[in-house]
């Protein structure tokens, strides 16, 4: 995929790869649809519409004017409504719906419980038909320049998808790696853009859920609200299990002893296959572990401190609240201890700090494009950009 005549001052054009890795004869698609989804946020922060030169499903058209809208609610001023404009657009009746499904799998917590709960038709005429395939990404939790540590990642998850009887596709892209979008808002764009790339072979994409229904946290790159509108009339993306607290997915995991051994979390460790057991994502994992009563998962190679509970700094909003349910978990389930004592605390001083934390958010992005302005020499765009910011910000204060 090329992008051309960007209006970036670093770099006038973009080329991103899309390697389905070991599959042969994919036939070209029929529609540009996840292509699009791929860098819609890109567009949406510049302000430059998007000519697509090939055909894009109506639905994903209309799908996308959807998800624009809320975005730019969600968001403004850093994202504005852009247009799209296909060489032309298919019918659904051209796009025939397949009934096999794909998920994308990290082996982590949200997908290895998509995974478990779509496998053998265990929800019935709720099951979506992922009989034989998930989806790795190489290029987004591993990077593109270690090859080896995805293999570990393969081998470390293979016996669960043995069990389970799928096997692993496995696409290489430099979409994240190209730094073009803010990745919290993009991260299931870019997925879905990933995911579309199959709509030859599948009609669903999964993509496990991050927060449930009753703690929804907006905005947020995966969410309900919107995941579905990254969705084709030849392909449809589902935003799966919204209806569980991650803490209640550990619940799950940790009833199937593959699962509980092969579960992936960490991504700040040197080797990503393995959980490092300190990362705050690796305690927070082993936090949901525990408020369901299993005190040393085997996914961990040592146990848990409350020391390292002590030190843990939350992230983002998301993270803090994900702490608050497994409180509540824990406290509905009579679960006591020093450990209990030590995220309360935690979550405290998060809520304590998170007003100065929300405000540079939105002002870091704004502050980088303006140093690169500066650097190139743009005076004018950069006195021009400040205007119209400084009039929107007084247009809704």
């Amino acid at each position: 995929m090329r992008l051309e005549n960007l209006t970036d001052p670093e770099r006038s054009d973009v080329e991103i790869f899309f390697d389905l890795v070991s599959q042969k004869n994919v036939p070209e698609p029929v529609v540009l649809d996840g292509f699009v989804m791929g860098i819609l946020f890109y567009a949406m922060r510049t302000e430059q519409d998007i000519h697509v030169h090939g055909a894009m499903s109506v639905s994903a058209l209309r799908n996308l004017n959807e998800f624009q809208e809320a975005w730019r609610l969600w968001k403004q001023p850093l994202y504005r409504k852009i247009k799209i404009i296909p060489e032309r657009s298919v019918e659904q009746t051209h796009l025939p719906l397949k009934n096999d499904a794909i998920a994308a799998f990290s082996g982590g917590v949200d997908s290895t419980f998509t995974l478990l709960r779509h496998t053998g038709d265990r929800l019935g005429t709720g099951s979506y038909g992922l009989k034989k395939s998930v989806l790795m990404v190489h290029g987004f939790d591993v990077p593109l320049n270690n090859s080896s540590q995805l293999d570990a990642l393969v081998e470390r998850t293979t016996p669960l998808l043995d069990e389970l009887g799928v096997d692993v596709r496995i696409i290489r892209t430099n979409l994240k790696e190209v730094d073009l979008q803010i990745w919290e808002d993009s991260f299931l764009s870019q997925l879905a853009c990933c995911m579309h790339n199959y709509a030859h072979e599948f009609g669903f994409g999964l993509a496990g859920s991050s927060e449930p229904y009753d703690a929804l946290l907006l905005p947020w790159g995966s969410n309900p609200a919107t995941d579905y509108l990254l969705s084709g009339d030849g392909f449809r993306v589902v935003h799966d299990g919204a209806g569980y607290s991650r803490t209640q997915k550990v619940e799950e995991i940790a009833r199937h002893a593959t699962a509980e051994r092969v579960v992936k979390v960490c991504w700040e460790g040197k080797e990503t296959h393995k959980n490092c057991g300190s990362c705050e994502k690796c305690i927070r994992t082993r936090l949901n572990f525990l408020a369901v009563g299993s005190e040393n998962p085997p996914c961990f190679d040592t146990p848990l401190k409350v020391d390292q509970i002590k030190g843990v700094r939350f992230r983002s909003n998301v993270h803090c609240m994900e702490m608050e349910s497994v409180i509540r978990y824990a406290k509905e389930k009579g679960r006591k201890g020093a450990w209990l004592d030590a995220i309360e605390r935690a979550v405290f001083l998060y809520k304590i700090k998170r007003p100065y934390r929300d405000t540079a958010q939105i002002v870091k992005p704004k502050l980088r494009n303006g140093f690169r302005l500066i650097l190139n020499g743009d005076w004018q765009l950069l006195f021009d950009k400040i205007r119209k910011n400084a009039k929107q910000l007084l247009a809704h204060s």
